[in-house]
């Protein structure tokens, strides 16, 4: 049996992480608005790679027995996640992380569905609602609320297809049963699903779950082709079926095993004002709008549940080391099959935040940079990441910005080698746009391959 299918849920990963000293235990008093997300960014900031996953069990105005526990930094460190995948963490590269879950991709294992499941231990439902009843933290000063959703799963469902997606879309707080989720009809995989609905005029069923196997929540974060379900690409990289349970009060599958799953639904024409958030590219996000409104009708949850966490701004965090190898992954797939040659590894470096990609090649062909960035550039990801690509030689490591920024000096010629393209659609939380030009950036592919 190998390490990964060791893991059932996250109370299994917990106990492994603890074995292998991967799990710092925090039990002093830690206040869940802002101080939780200070010590959390102080020790990436400070240890980085080395930085241990952190169980709080000591938060304010959260004492035993309500809901105590909050866990956080899973995917801080690619030890850790090649553990999750069955990896060797010490010997293990970014490039065997990415091949890895380039084979996977191309692997699906559809999920099972139980009858009964741990996270109906507990069901709140009418006034017993309150999504505040778990340790929910309030991030940064200038965060519109606090955001129950940072690392989970947004699960929907195509309504002609049957297609299911898990997502990893921010979720803010408005209410005890009422949550802003931050999309957009027609952007991204739950943009899809909802046209769908605000043709039908119908109210979109949603759930949430919390606290899930971190195959699952890797994956979410993802960028998986559209009408593929996240269950079974977290099925291939674990190895085997994700279990599910039908949900409560939505047409859902949901994970089984999950600590928490709020459910509900998105109606037509219901939205309020969402953030800001500090995002990812290490700024706040959009000026605060107007986003979809998810109206809650169950609250599911094991007993003494763990909730789960991300700390999102400034690089290095979680969410931007899944983005760098699942990014890999998918473009190395999408590399082979537009039959672009002599690839010799992918980096989204996870310093950038997303934007800057670095490919390493063999070069064989006329414009090999250019069909590099031809591929790229036409990849899902694309609207949130890419905006410049480096094309070097295989001596570099791509991984290196070192090494990446001494091909960039010495074997570029601006004049030739640099190509700008102006208003490409791209992110709506780059702070660089100005707020009228928010969704387009320009695009700069960087030869630095020598002539």
């Amino acid at each position: 049996m190998s390490n990964r299918e060791t893991i059932e849920d996250l109370r299994s990963w917990l106990t492994w992480l603890e074995e292998e000293e991967h799990l710092a235990h925090v039990t002093e008093r830690v206040h869940w608005d802002q101080e939780l997300s200070g010590i959390v960014r102080r020790t990436y900031d400070i240890y980085g790679d080395a930085s241990p996953a952190m169980l709080f069990e000591n938060i304010e105005d959260y004492e035993a027995p309500k809901p105590n526990k909050l866990f956080i930094g899973q995917f801080r460190s690619y030890s850790r996640i090649c553990m999750m995948l069955g990896l060797d963490p010490v010997e293990s590269t970014r490039r065997d992380i990415g091949l890895v879950i380039k084979e996977r991709l191309n692997t699906l294992v559809p999920p099972v569905t139980a009858t009964e499941a741990p996270v109906h231990d507990v069901v709140d439902t009418g006034d017993a609602i309150n999504v505040l009843k778990f340790p929910v933290p309030y991030f940064h000063d200038r965060d519109g609320g606090r955001y129950v959703g940072t690392m989970h799963a947004v699960i929907t469902k195509d309504p002609d297809s049957g297609w299911v997606n898990l997502g990893m879309y921010r979720v803010m707080v408005h209410g005890p049963d009422e949550l802003g989720i931050y999309f957009r009809p027609g952007r991204q995989h739950i943009g899809l699903h909802s046209l769908k609905y605000l043709e039908r005029n119908e109210p979109m069923p949603v759930a949430i779950a919390i606290g899930i196997d971190p195959r699952m929540t890797f994956v979410a974060a993802g960028n998986i082709p559209a009408t593929t379900s996240e269950y079974d690409i977290a099925g291939s990289l674990a190895g085997h079926p994700m279990e599910v349970v039908q949900g409560k009060t939505v047409d859902l599958p949901v994970p089984a095993k999950a600590e928490i799953v709020i459910e509900g639904f998105v109606h037509p024409d219901d939205w309020k004002v969402e953030g800001p958030f500090g995002e990812y590219p290490g700024y706040y996000g959009e000026v605060p709008d107007p986003s979809p409104v998810m109206r809650v009708t169950a609250v599911t949850h094991r007993e003494d549940p763990i909730f789960q966490a991300s700390l999102e701004g400034h690089p290095v965090n979680e969410t931007h080391i899944i983005g760098s190898l699942m990014k890999a992954g998918t473009l190395w797939n999408a590399f082979e099959y537009n039959g672009v040659p002599g690839v010799k590894d992918i980096a989204c470096l996870p310093e950038s935040a997303g934007g800057h990609l670095v490919v390493s090649i063999t070069p064989t062909v006329p414009a090999h940079a250019d069909w590099i960035a031809t591929v790229a550039w036409s990849h899902s990801a694309v609207i949130w990441s890419y905006k410049h690509i480096f094309v070097v030689d295989d001596d570099i490591d791509p991984w290196d910005f070192g090494q990446v920024s001494w091909a960039m000096a010495w074997r570029v010629k601006a004049s030739e080698d640099i190509k700008i393209w102006k208003n490409q659609r791209g992110s709506p939380i780059d702070p660089r746009q100005e707020p009228e030009a928010k969704g387009y950036w320009d695009r700069v592919l960087i030869d630095a391959t020598r002539p």
